[in-house]
């Protein structure tokens, strides 16, 4: 089919006639891996199951369920909380997506976890709470001023067991707890009408004080207390959609973070 000639490879006649003969056959290859309907996603249909504690639903989910309520109306989204049997739900393709974190611990076989970013924690406290001006005057909080007063626990069921994980139990914190609860919204509310304390993802606070009349104070000096997001899913469980609403996820909370960093830039 090809002859060495002057330094390079030169078809032979034969391989001239069968030039157009190998071209369309490449291009009937080619047709084996393209669609003929194209996903469209603006014109998409269907449901979208999402396992995502309230944090995690409101810094977010509620972005893009926004704006897809705008541009993609043909896609109905159900949220569900954290459960004991939850993975295999997932495996049996009743739940589709989870924004969940396996802490560092080793991802279940058949499932993959893409990290979304890595930030910390804050206190969330009432407008001119006494920290305030406690952290104002030394630029900054211990433990010592943070022992005065109580705090909200927010404890998230894990995925495997029936156990709650509390936050701040990753580092042996030992704060006085008045009210344990799984909602962070919840508690932003209860934060405003009292001097409780209640450490969430930065992130976070900055959105609920957009809605509640609470303020951001950083944690105590010397603690760091990781919040490591990530999108969670079955290998199998693989479609267009779900596939382009994880890019859309993943695009959001680059975003976020990222305006997170300009509001409250955190010490790397």
């Amino acid at each position: 089919l090809f002859i060495y000639s002057a330094g390079r490879m030169v078809p032979t006649r034969r391989m001239i006639e069968l030039e157009p003969v190998c071209r369309r056959m490449i291009e009937n290859l080619d047709e084996l891996f393209t669609s003929p309907h194209p996903f469209d996603p603006h014109k998409a249909e269907g449901v979208i199951r999402i396992v995502a504690v309230d944090n995690a639903f409101l810094t977010l989910l509620s972005p893009l369920i926004v704006e897809l309520e705008a541009t993609v109306p043909g896609v109905k989204f159900e949220i569900y909380d954290r459960y004991s049997n939850m993975l295999e739900s997932m495996r049996d393709a009743k739940i589709d997506l989870a924004i969940y974190s396996t802490e560092g611990k080793a991802v279940p076989a058949g499932f993959i976890e893409m990290p979304l970013f890595t930030s910390d924690h804050v206190l969330l406290v009432r407008r001119n709470h006494p920290l305030k001006a406690i952290a104002a005057h030394n630029g900054g909080l211990t433990f010592e001023d943070t022992a005065r007063f109580k705090h909200i626990g927010i404890a998230l069921a894990m995925g495997s067991t029936e156990n709650r994980f509390i936050i701040g139990q990753q580092c042996n914190l030992a704060d006085k707890i008045s009210c344990e609860m799984p909602y962070f919204v919840a508690g932003a509310c209860l934060c405003s009408e009292s001097d409780l304390l209640m450490r969430m993802p930065r992130e976070t606070a900055l959105k609920l004080v957009r809605y509640f009349p609470v303020e951001i104070l950083r944690q105590e000096r010397g603690l760091k207390l990781p919040w490591r997001p990530g999108l969670f899913w079955y290998r199998s469980s693989d479609t267009p959609l779900l596939t382009w609403v994880r890019s859309k996820i993943t695009i959001g909370a680059k975003r976020i973070f990222e305006e997170a960093e300009e509001l409250l830039p955190f010490d790397r």
